[in-house]
């Protein structure tokens, strides 16, 4: 359900961030107007309204305004384009009126668990993880990641939301390794949402089991995403993934507090070469003021492009 919540971190994006996923160029807080014959920089961004502006042709509004404008998108797809990008978990819009003593939907984790009990790549799959992100088999082993290539019931009801095909299946575990959810990864073609949750999911962290295997001193990276979880586990180092610091639940930075200070852990983080990627580490060094900051080379733009360019050599960051 794309609920009131749902669309409100939708618009608490930060607006520059999704000004530059657009392709607008911001810089000291304005970009030329995409919507007149701007030659002088007029749109402004107030970052602490988290607003835009254009101070010749009147245009204004959020994020979601800001995407419907610029991509002539409806409501609805602007707020399914913003979710796919920034991978937040949104579904399709449903209007009806619900009963306030209804219980939450919550995830149907035995059928889920069919799903992923015997892991199974499609060619999709296959050429996504081992040909294009260079993700080392034994991770994909040991995650018990898998696929689909029909679409297939996110739950045991069939006129329930269907997982679309092909996609990547990404099991999410509680510490002990329990599951708790699946995340469809979509790998074909035509315009969907590239990540699916079933009804009842809430954003967590990924590997979250990798904390019971954590020893004193050692490092732990912060991904913003799965795929770049994959890629920093490939390269040898111990690795969790979160959609954002601030869908972090109050009980997940309690948890990983408790590493910190209990076993010494450093947490460090090689952000993606964007506006939200630096958001996403000033974020988390409010939580985890000690985090180390580390510095991609050039022309990469996350951790899983610099990965599948350089996976055959010695990684330093």
């Amino acid at each position: 359900m794309l609920d009131r919540f749902t669309i409100q971190k939708l618009r608490d994006l930060p607006i520059e961030g999704v000004a530059e996923r657009l392709g607008l160029q911001v810089k000291r807080h304005k970009c030329l107007c995409p919507f007149h014959d701007d030659s002088h920089p007029s749109l402004m961004f107030n970052t602490r309204k988290n607003t835009f502006r254009c101070y010749v042709c009147g245009t204004h509004g959020t994020t979601i305004d800001l995407v419907m404008k610029h991509l002539g998108k409806s409501f609805l797809d602007a707020c399914h384009w913003l979710a796919h990008e920034e991978n937040i978990v949104a579904e399709t819009w449903k209007p009806v009126v619900k009963n306030r003593m209804e219980p939450e939907p919550t995830v149907d984790v035995r059928h889920l668990a069919q799903l992923v009990c015997q892991p199974y790549l499609c060619d999709e799959a296959h050429r996504f993880l081992f040909q294009e992100r260079k993700i080392s088999q034994l991770v994909v082993k040991n995650l018990g990641l898998s696929s689909i290539s029909s679409p297939v019931p996110m739950s045991g009801n069939l006129h329930d939301s269907w997982f679309h095909a092909p996609s990547l299946l990404i099991p999410y575990r509680d510490v002990d390794g329990n599951l708790i959810s699946v995340q469809a990864r979509y790998l074909g073609n035509e315009p969907k949402p590239r990540f699916q949750f079933p009804k009842g999911s809430r954003c967590t962290i990924f590997n979250l089991p990798v904390l019971k295997a954590l020893h004193p001193g050692e490092e732990l990276w912060i991904t913003e995403g799965v795929t770049d979880c994959l890629a920093m586990l490939s390269s040898g180092r111990k690795a969790i993934a979160i959609p954002s610091a601030t869908l972090l639940k109050p009980a997940d930075v309690k948890r990983l507090v408790a590493c910190s200070q209990e076993l010494g852990i450093t947490f460090h983080i090689a952000p993606d070469q964007d506006a939200p990627g630096e958001r996403l580490f000033l974020d988390l060094r409010e939580y985890f003021p000690q985090i180390v900051r580390h510095q991609l080379p050039f022309g990469y733009k996350d951790f899983g492009d610099y990965w599948k360019c350089n996976h055959v050599t010695m990684l330093t960051l």
